[in-house]
């Protein structure tokens, strides 16, 4: 339930609760990683609201008067949840402390109000760790502000890239915070394409929507791909973007490769064997941490590859739910549907115009998006608020996952029709942040009981 703070001068040490908050002895007041004792006083004049006196507002370095949430243990009573986004590639710009980013950030905290939270972006310059408070970025009606807040309830990590998520400096901070001060992550880490395979592999419900899939692919196991299905895909095991991937197939008694050169090009080139393929491909290309993909014939139109991105959140409750639906378009001569690579995005409504047809494909997406969601979590046995799939539908009308993503890209809701589905999604991962905080502060309390 969610309650408006408001901070006021005048009495020292003391929080008003509204009389449904029905206290059990407790003293202290909490917000992120500090405490302090204060004295709360139950008052009828106050319907959902919460008044602060300063003191104690300084005291927790609550920043300004906002919508939050309380939670409760033995002897403390918990504001917020402080809700921290670790990122990089912070600038000077007070107007874009982000970068290009700035954008979807102020987007995700511009829901805080609506979800009862407070939430705020930080790098690892913004961090004091003698004092134990951030000096992140907060959005507010005026734009992009600084405030010094203790270290959050939770933490969503939204770094940019692999690159800078795997550096020593990054994964150090990562493991202080969660280890020297209990706090935990969600979407902690890029997912590995081969290890998410792996895992749902061994899943019964997640196994039937994988297509055959191995790692360090040679001429060999190209060889026996392309006798078993006719065209595959090599793709890195940690690429996004649709960057790297290459799609052989036999055609004609000729192997065709069609791939994206480095100025961003398209390319398709023919060779009358395999081995002169690699030859001219690969003899230069290492290919130790790229995975090998059957090739799927999927659903056409006008002769352009169509597949699906699917963005799956936990709500406030902790329970998945579907959030975004879009259908991509290749470009005829792409690899890819990838929008920087030519392809266009149309909602599910566009591409099947028949209701009942429409009906029975959106069925079918929400179950398999479901069900490998939460698969995918019970085989990572990690926080995960979101994922953003992309599935193919073959011809015969069956579901493939090609992949699973950790921070799915935004790319679908620069559509007209899609961009309340942007506002949802963003919504949904500041509802998780709260069923995540409640969830860890109940076990904290259970682990000294």
């Amino acid at each position: 339930m969610k309650y408006s703070l408001t901070i006021q001068e005048g009495e020292e040490n003391t929080i008003y609760l509204p009389p449904d908050v029905s206290l059990s002895g407790q003293t202290m007041a909490s917000f992120g990683s500090i405490s302090t004792t204060c004295r709360f006083v139950s008052s009828p004049l106050l319907d959902k609201q919460i008044i602060m006196t300063n003191d104690v507002a300084k005291r927790l370095y609550i920043p300004f008067s906002a919508d939050v949430h309380l939670f409760f243990d033995e002897d403390t009573v918990h504001l917020g949840p402080l809700v921290g986004i670790f990122t990089a590639g912070f600038t000077k710009s007070p107007l874009r402390p982000v970068g290009k980013r700035s954008f979807f950030f102020a987007k995700l905290l511009s829901q805080q109000k609506k979800i009862g939270v407070f939430a705020f972006v930080f790098g690892t310059h913004h961090i004091n760790w003698e004092k134990g408070t951030i000096t992140g970025y907060f959005y507010t009606e005026s734009g992009w502000t600084q405030r010094e807040v203790p270290f959050p309830t939770v933490i969503y990590n939204r770094l940019p890239n692999r690159r800078i998520e795997n550096a020593e400096a990054f994964q150090a901070i990562k493991t202080t915070l969660k280890t020297k001060y209990g706090i935990p992550w969600f979407n902690e880490n890029f997912f590995n394409k081969w290890e998410v395979y792996r895992l749902l592999e061994k899943h019964p419900l997640s196994r039937p929507y994988l297509p055959d899939t191995s790692f360090y692919p040679t001429i060999e196991t190209v060889d026996q791909f392309l006798k078993r299905y006719g065209e595959v895909y090599l793709k890195p095991a940690n690429g996004s973007h649709g960057l790297g991937i290459y799609h052989i197939l036999k055609k004609n008694r000729k192997y065709e490769c069609r791939f994206r050169n480095q100025r961003g090009v398209n390319r398709s080139q023919s060779f009358p064997t395999l081995s002169s393929l690699w030859k001219n491909i690969f003899s230069q290309q290492k290919l130790d941490s790229y995975i090998i993909q059957q090739g799927i014939r999927l659903i056409e139109i006008n002769g352009r590859k169509i597949d699906f991105r699917v963005h799956t959140n936990k709500n406030e409750e902790g329970i998945w739910q579907v959030s975004a639906i879009a259908a991509k378009i290749a470009e005829k001569t792409s690899v890819t549907t990838h929008i920087h690579n030519g392809g266009i995005v149309k909602t599910v409504e566009e591409i099947f115009p028949d209701r009942s047809a429409r009906d029975r494909i959106l069925r079918q997406l929400y179950d398999t998006a479901l069900t490998l969601s939460r698969c995918l979590e019970e085989q990572l046995q990690i926080n995960i608020g979101e994922i953003g799939f992309d599935f193919g539908i073959d011809r015969q009308c069956r579901i493939w996952m090609f992949e699973a993503n950790s921070k799915p890209g935004r790319s679908i809701f620069t559509h007209p029709k899609l961009k309340r589905y942007d506002e949802l999604t963003a919504m949904l991962l500041l509802a998780y942040a709260v069923y995540l905080s409640k969830k860890t502060i109940d076990k904290r309390e259970a682990s000294f009981t």
